[in-house]
């Protein structure tokens, strides 16, 4: 669990810790610089609680990613449970979790359902994977790090997070999504406190019901927006592709798991995907005038087959 500033749910979340029929072996807590009372609720609770409770303030500020990575880099169980600070989990999950992993000893993370609600825990009738479904994408897009439980053998692979790269939940999963090895279970096993805190904007996070009509309104609302912006979200996204694909090639040369051939093809759909976007904003670079040739040659060669497609066409041609 990492921690800040998290004090008006944290106790909830820890509570439900003790409510679980399958308590665990060790919690282990960084905060990062938190300036309410979280650290007198972590302290309190440790005191008492049945199992190991292992908690450190970090010197100065991480940031989300970074509090995560040292969390992470502290844990030292087989199967490694993310938390959030204002979750409450269910009295079964761990105890589901775990035998789902000990079914399917190739899984390298598991991951499960979560019921949304609002910030006092109220129900809205909602799944994480619901809104992913009718939103209509695929579970490729459940990323969910408090969702997820994660083998040993893949944390030692991962960590350290790679530097510049954001969001350690989409670092972790996609590598075991990657390398076919990630298990996701329709099984609601938690509540998913949205509040204006929250650091996730993910629109399958919404608390009202999600539909095709609301994702096709929310990419105009972006492809409307400012061009500079434009130029800046794709900027971004080929630092953090980057990012990604160095990560994973360091992952594989250090592999000890029979993965090889995994790990190729999906540094191959890396590279071409980053190909791709890095085509795309040679393309943006152009006059307007000389563009149209670039994007029918990208389109032909199915570089807008996983961006969008026409959307994303059409905006190469116009941004300036």
């Amino acid at each position: 669990m990492a921690t800040y500033n998290g004090g008006k749910y944290l106790r909830e979340q820890l509570d439900s810790f003790l409510a679980q029929t399958r308590l665990p072996d060790e919690l282990v807590i960084t905060d990062d610089c938190s300036t309410d009372d979280t650290l007198a609720i972590i302290e309190t609770f440790a005191a008492t609680a049945p199992f190991e409770v292992r908690w450190e303030r970090n010197e100065q500020n991480l940031g989300y990613t970074g509090n995560f990575n040292k969390a992470l880099m502290k844990a030292a169980g087989d199967l490694v449970f993310l938390s959030d600070q204002d979750d409450v989990w269910f009295p079964e999950k761990l105890e589901r979790m775990e035998r789902y992993a000990l079914d399917d000893p190739e899984a390298l993370v598991v991951m499960n359902d979560a019921a949304l609600t609002d910030g006092d825990l109220n129900d809205t009738g909602l799944t994480k994977l619901g809104q992913i479904a009718c939103a209509g994408m695929t579970d490729s897009s459940f990323v969910m790090g408090c969702c997820a439980a994660v083998r040993r053998e893949l944390l030692e692979l991962c960590l350290p997070i790679p530097a510049g790269y954001k969001g350690h939940d989409n670092w972790i999963v996609k590598m075991a999504e990657g390398v076919g090895r990630k298990r996701v279970f329709a099984d609601v096993l938690q509540w998913y406190r949205r509040h204006n805190d929250n650091e996730s904007q993910f629109i399958a996070n919404r608390t009202t019901k999600v539909t095709r009509l609301t994702v096709f309104r929310l990419r105009l609302v972006r492809l409307l927006r400012g061009w500079a912006q434009q130029e800046q979200a794709l900027a971004v996204s080929l630092e953090q592709m980057r990012a990604f694909l160095d990560g994973v090639r360091c992952a594989r040369d250090r592999s000890a798991l029979p993965l090889t051939d995994e790990f190729d093809a999906f540094l191959g759909r890396l590279e071409e995907r980053l190909s791709a976007a890095e085509a795309r904003q040679a393309v943006r670079a152009k006059p307007r005038a000389k563009r149209l040739p670039a994007v029918v040659a990208l389109w032909r060669r199915g570089a807008y087959g996983a961006s969008s497609g026409v959307k994303t066409a059409v905006l190469d041609l116009l941004v300036r």
